[in-house]
């Protein structure tokens, strides 16, 4: 179930994922939580949630996982890498062609 950039997950949905992977109360799960001071999350933890939402489609790279503070933090990291597949996707296509 790999996400394109038009599937774009809102918030909400991103934060039913992480509630359900991490086994937390949905309603825990608010932009300004910290994984780890809110949400109980250690390294392994957060290692094992980066995994799960690669699985899903949601490519978040595991070095950034120790950049990520909070579930904001992740939410916008997420969004980013999906705009940069979707800019990265077009010009490759177009510009492979030229040689």
């Amino acid at each position: 179930m790999a996400q394109s950039h038009l599937d774009l997950l809102t918030f909400e949905q991103f934060r039913s994922v992480i509630a359900k992977e991490l086994m937390v109360p949905k309603d825990k799960v608010v932009p300004q939580a910290s994984f780890v001071e809110d949400l109980l999350v250690d390294s392994i933890r957060m290692v094992e949630m980066m995994l799960k939402l690669e699985e899903i489609g949601m490519e978040i790279p595991l070095e950034a996982a120790w950049s990520i503070e909070t579930v904001q933090d992740a939410y916008e990291l997420y969004v980013q890498q999906a705009q940069d597949r979707a800019t990265t996707v077009g010009p490759v296509a177009v510009t492979a062609g030229a040689d």
